[in-house]
Order: structure tokens, then C-alpha cells, then sequence
């Protein structure tokens, strides 16, 4: 084989893992507010909740979906409910958010949709086009996923939730996750009756800049022995090691391939160009970067669904059309879009003259708001209710204002 050809078949095997770390592409309050805000309310009561499942045609595929609200005997009522519409990220996500993690399966949609729905909302979430339930997918999902598609799916599906007597027209949220965050800020520029934005791991920052943020911050640090050069021991120690998802897959981006499933993986001889057994971080690393990330842009790579064109624009690209309030919940420990991205949208926010920002900064919290102590540790575990309860009283204190906002 051609040195040409192998560096091709690296490629192609560098973008496999990107695609894989989108998968896990999701409280100190800083407020970005320029204007006074309402004093927040207390927390809403606690009540029993019941479980409306139905179907969606979103057009070549029926998704299931399952509508969560309170109790009519509930403190909340009879309804009809505040909406939120659960938009997750990056993968074939079922409906739940199934994610495997040291302490055992975490369900992060489910999770949310329990805490809310016990204080007063009517939470929706479904599975993704083309998924069949936790792991259960169907082959078209990687040769057609569209983030284009998933923002039509959206919208249909919040259609058919509206038909429900429990859902309230006149209060419609949106609670995004990862990738989500882009479909749900486009939804609600496309729309006109969305009434609130929640953005948890929020994509702020450009595609590349994101993933390439993967490699540098995450992987690479990790990958060296003690902040020097990579060695082929540690490469072994990281890619077998206890370091979360995004921390191990980016890792094994510097692997020789032909070592990957060996005791003792070896330094890519694609990148260790002289030949030394030793990765220079300063000389032979930023241009092997910079090819991995244009190959996992292009056609042929599987980051190709966040080419420039052919994707829904990062939140941050849309501010200038989102003046309703946008609630910010970025974990300062969040592997897969990082703290820098969250800061980043919250000012553009402002600056664009939204007077509903709110930016919670979460420490110790990683991608899915569950318990992380480095970038490197952020492995999906789930949140606790401590930490999604206050989501429930910034909602319930907008869905009291509703379109009085000027929408």
C-alpha cells in the first residue's frame, strides 16, 4: 500500500471516531442580563405524573414518542400545561437519551422529563429518525442523518403534541441538548410561538473549532505523560484507561491502527514523522490536527454532517433572531462543547440585544450535567435532581409572562 493510501485509510478511520465522539455530544448563576428581571419564583410543587405515548410521521419514518404531564389530581391541575420539546444530540438517540457510564445506564431525556413534569409541564421527547429504541437503529441513520431533517422532524413532532388537550399552545418551550441546541434555535426562528429557550451543552462555537477543541483539549492532554511528549506508554495508559468517552476516543486518534486492539498500542507513524517513538506536541502535532479535521469535514468523512452548508447554523450565528428568553446550562467540566462555547453565546446574546439571558455555569458538571471531575472524566453519568429542579422555576417564572415578551 501507497503512503498516500495509508494515510487515507487513517483518515477514514480518525473521522469514525469523531462521529463516535459527537455520541457524547450535553450551580453558580452568572446572569448576562443587561435589563432587571422578575424576582425569580419559588420552586413549583412536586406531583405525580402520567405517560401519553403516541406516534409521529415525520415522513419516510414513524417515530415513537411519549408525552409526560402531570396528574390531574395533581398540585398543577387539570391543564392545560406548559410544553417543553426535548431535542437531543449528536447520534441515534432513543427517545430516553440511553447512555452507558461507570456507575451503570443513565436515561438523561427521561431524567428531565420526570423532574419537569412533576412541577407543572407537559415534557415531550422521541425517538430520532430512523431509531428503534436504546441501541436499535436502523442502517439509513449514518448514510441520511441531516440536521436539516431533524429540525423538520422537530417541528412536526411539536405539531403533534399540540393536538393533545394537556399541551398549552400559548406556552411552548424548548429544552436542547448538544446538537439539539442548534435544531431547537433554528426551530424557533423558523417559528414564531416559541416562547423560551433552554440550551444545555450548547453548540457556541463553530463545528471545527468544537472538534478540533477534542483533540487539543481533551485528548491530547491526556494522552501525555505528565504535560511532556506522548510516548507509545502513554497512548497505552490513556486508551485503556478509566478517562471518560470523549477523553479516550480522542486519545486514539494518535494510534498506529494496525495496534489498536494489541496490549501495547504503538504512536501513528502518520504522525510521529521522524520516526523517534515520540510525539512532539509543538512540531508534529498541529499539522496532523489540522488534516484529521479537514478529512472528517469533507464528503468522505463522517463530520461531514456539520460541513459549512449542509447544517443548521451554531446557536451563536442565530442570535440576532432569538429574543426570547434563553436559559444557558453549560458545565464547566463538558468535554463536548466546551465552557468557552457557553460563555461565547451568552455575550453574542446580549449583544444582540436580548434582555432574557441567563448563563448557569455548573462546576463539576459535565456534558449531560452529571458528575465530572476534569474534561477527562466527563463520561455521561446522570444528572441529579438538585441540579435539574431549578431548570423548573426559571420555566415556570417565563411561561408566567408568555408572549408579553414581544415575540
Amino acid at each position: 500500500m501507497t503512503a498516500v493510501a495509508r494515510f487515507a485509510v487513517r483518515m477514514r478511520t480518525v473521522a469514525q471516531k469523531l462521529a463516535l465522539a459527537c455520541l457524547c455530544l450535553c450551580l453558580v448563576a452568572c446572569h448576562t442580563t443587561p435589563a432587571p428581571q422578575p424576582e425569580p419564583l419559588s420552586e413549583p410543587a412536586v406531583g405525580a405524573v402520567v405517560h401519553v405515548p403516541f406516534e409521529v410521521d415525520l415522513g419516510g419514518w414513524t417515530s415513537a414518542a411519549e408525552l409526560m404531564h402531570p396528574a390531574p389530581d395533581s398540585p398543577h391541575g387539570k391543564g392545560p400545561y406548559p410544553i417543553v420539546l426535548l431535542l437531543c444530540g449528536n447520534g441515534p438517540h432513543d427517545m430516553d437519551v440511553t447512555l452507558p457510564g461507570p456507575e451503570g445506564t443513565s436515561r438523561l431525556f427521561y431524567t428531565i422529563s420526570e423532574v419537569l413534569a412533576a412541577r407543572g409541564f407537559a415534557v415531550v421527547r422521541y425517538h430520532k429518525r430512523f431509531v428503534k429504541g436504546p441501541g436499535k437503529f436502523d442502517a439509513r441513520y449514518w448514510r441520511e442523518q441531516s440536521t436539516l431533517t431533524f429540525l423538520s422532524d422537530a417541528g412536526k413532532v411539536l405539531d403533534a403534541a399540540l393536538l393533545h388537550a394537556a399541551c398549552d399552545r400559548e406556552r411552548i418551550f424548548v429544552y436542547g441538548w448538544s446538537e439539539g441546541t442548534a435544531v431547537g434555535a433554528a426551530l424557533a426562528v423558523q417559528r414564531r410561538d416559541i416562547d423560551g429557550l433552554v440550551l444545555q451543552g450548547p453548540v457556541g462555537l463553530p463545528y471545527r473549532e468544537m472538534v478540533r477543541a477534542w483533540i487539543e483539549d481533551v485528548g491530547l492532554p491526556y494522552a501525555q505523560a505528565d504535560g511532556g511528549p506522548m510516548t507509545a506508554a502513554s497512548l497505552t495508559a490513556a486508551v485503556r484507561g478509566k478517562g471518560g468517552a470523549v477523553a479516550r476516543l480522542a486519545a486514539s486518534f494518535f494510534v498506529d491502527p494496525a495496534t489498536q486492539y494489541q496490549k501495547q498500542v504503538a504512536l501513528s507513524p502518520l504522525l510521529d514523522t521522524n520516526r523517534d517513538g515520540v510525539l512532539d506536541p509543538a512540531t508534529e502535532l498541529p499539522p496532523a490536527i489540522v488534516r484529521i479535521v479537514d478529512f472528517a469535514f469533507s464528503p468522505q468523512g463522517n463530520c461531514y454532517i456539520y460541513a459549512e452548508g449542509r447544517t443548521v447554523p451554531t446557536v451563536t450565528e442565530q442570535v440576532a433572531h432569538l429574543p426570547q428568553p434563553v436559559l444557558i446550562l453549560q458545565g464547566e467540566n463538558d468535554a463536548s462543547t466546551p465552557l468557552r462555547g457557553g460563555e461565547t453565546l451568552a455575550a453574542a446574546l446580549a449583544t444582540a440585544g436580548n434582555r432574557d439571558v441567563t448563563l448557569r455555569r455548573l462546576p463539576g458538571l459535565g456534558h449531560t450535567l452529571g458528575p465530572a471531575a476534569s474534561l477527562v472524566d466527563d463520561c455521561g453519568r446522570a444528572p441529579s435532581e438538585a441540579t435539574l429542579a431549578p431548570i423548573a422555576a426559571w420555566l415556570r417564572d417565563r411561561s408566567r409572562s408568555g408572549r408579553a415578551l414581544g415575540q
